[in-house]
């Protein structure tokens, strides 16, 4: 919670900060979306965390979802299992 993130994809650059907080008992949402257009990729995403920390990634595939840890050199998918009755 904390950190910001920014994406460049083509001549646009987006960028959205996660905050944990809210009012209560609720918290804003932890994940953090990007309105990409036709955009098939991303050429860059950088993370500023609380600790001071940075993070890059280039040529990151839009269209999915993405779960990023502090310290980790690697995007790792998201993966949803379809619930059956």
């Amino acid at each position: 919670m904390g950190a910001r993130i920014r994406v460049v994809s083509g001549a646009t650059s987006q960028i959205r900060e996660i905050a944990g907080g809210g009012s209560y008992l609720s918290q804003s949402d932890l994940r953090a979306n990007f309105g990409l257009g036709k955009a098939k990729r991303v050429e860059l995403v950088e993370i500023a965390w609380p600790s001071g920390q940075k993070q890059s990634f280039k040529d990151v595939e839009a269209n999915k979802l993405y779960f990023v840890e502090e310290g980790k050199d690697e995007l790792q998918m998201q993966h949803f299992s379809e619930r059956k009755p």
